[in-house]
């Protein structure tokens, strides 16, 4: 027991004798950590950091790809309508003139003429000149038997001074199809012979039978 206590007395006279010794000792190794901990902290700030923006890889952008660009239709303009000649003879005997008065010998007035008048004989048939729907057919005390055809888009044909007509309302008839013969039976026109009167309409509005018929027909 004696050693023991011996042994504790020699430990604390020298702590107490060097206790400013480990105190300072303490502390130094304290700072030197604190300074180590500051430096490292410092390198890692002063890392420079890359600010530049990656820029990606082009992309071929299939809308902006003039190849992939979807090619507009080209826009097909519908065949021009080509009318025939009503009659086979094709004989004009009195013209369209709608901008100028002719002279009508049965009346004996001066009026403008809203169609074209093609003669022949008695028995010639009148023809359709294009292709549509019959859509009024009737008898008028001064254009006679008469067949209106109907060709859609508001583009109309008239045919006067016919014989009695072979064709009937809401019929559909082709082109060549026959209507009717010349006659006298329009009374305004009666002493200008057999033949028949035809005219266009456009939208309920006369317009040039030339502008439908074949250009060597004009």
């Amino acid at each position: 027991m004696d050693k023991k206590y011996a042994r504790n007395g020699k430990g604390k006279a020298f702590l107490k004798r060097n206790m400013y010794y480990i105190i300072m000792g303490v502390c130094i190794l304290a700072i030197g950590a604190m300074i180590t901990v500051a430096v490292i902290s410092q390198k890692k700030d002063s890392v420079p950091v890359d600010n530049t923006p990656v820029v990606e890889d082009p992309v071929d952008d299939p809308v902006d790809d003039p190849v992939d660009d979807p090619v507009d239709d080209p826009v097909v303009q519908p065949d021009p309508i080509v009318f025939s000649l009503p009659v086979e003879s094709g004989t004009v005997i009195k013209d369209y003139a709608m901008d100028s008065l002719v002279w009508w010998t049965t009346l004996r007035l001066y009026k403008v003429h809203d169609g074209i008048d093609f003669g022949g004989e008695e028995n010639e048939a009148v023809k359709a000149a294009y292709g549509g729907t019959v859509s009024e057919v009737g008898y008028d005390a001064l254009k006679g038997n008469y067949v209106v055809i109907d060709h859609g888009n508001g583009l109309k044909t008239f045919y006067g001074s016919l014989s009695e007509p072979v064709v009937v309302k809401g019929q559909n008839v082709a082109k060549g199809a026959t209507l009717g013969n010349i006659s006298t039976s329009a009374t305004n026109e009666m002493s200008d012979g057999p033949h028949v009167h035809f005219s266009v309409t456009k939208d309920g509005a006369i317009v040039n039978p030339y502008d439908y018929l074949p250009s060597g027909d004009k």
